[in-house]
């Protein structure tokens, strides 16, 4: 009988509970490391994964683009440092730090970074 293994990372991050705290800064700081050095130019952390609800922290390099896709449900994208585009078919939006985009359900959108940013996406999948 194979016995299975948890995976590192959950063992020393919770993705539910019935209070979480975040250092936004600190797993910050570490996202724009890991994306610096990354191919992809991006890095990301799910911070809370409860039921249908869902909340990552997204680190992106300058010009890093997101092809459009879509969420099965609600979706919004708060900038914690730099700037995001995010386009749909009604046009761009800005999300400068400080600032948050909310998207119904099945909107499809893309995203460009203008600067090295950080935004926290949160999704309600049901």
């Amino acid at each position: 009988m194979q016995t299975k293994e948890t995976p590192s990372y959950l063992r020393t991050h919770r993705l539910r509970g019935k209070v979480m705290q975040f250092a936004l800064g600190a797993e910050d700081s570490d996202l724009r490391k890991r994306a610096a050095t990354s191919k992809s130019g991006r890095a990301a952390k799910t911070l809370v994964k409860e039921g249908v609800f869902r909340i990552t922290i997204v680190a992106l390099t300058k010009g890093t683009a997101l092809q459009s896709h879509e969420v099965a449900g609600p979706v919004s994208i708060q900038s914690i440092r730099g700037c995001l585009r995010v386009t749909t078919e009604a046009g761009d939006v800005d999300v400068p730090a400080g600032s948050l985009v909310a998207l119904d359900a099945g909107v499809a959108h893309s995203a460009r970074a203008l600067d090295d940013c950080a935004t926290l996406v949160t999704v309600a999948i049901g």
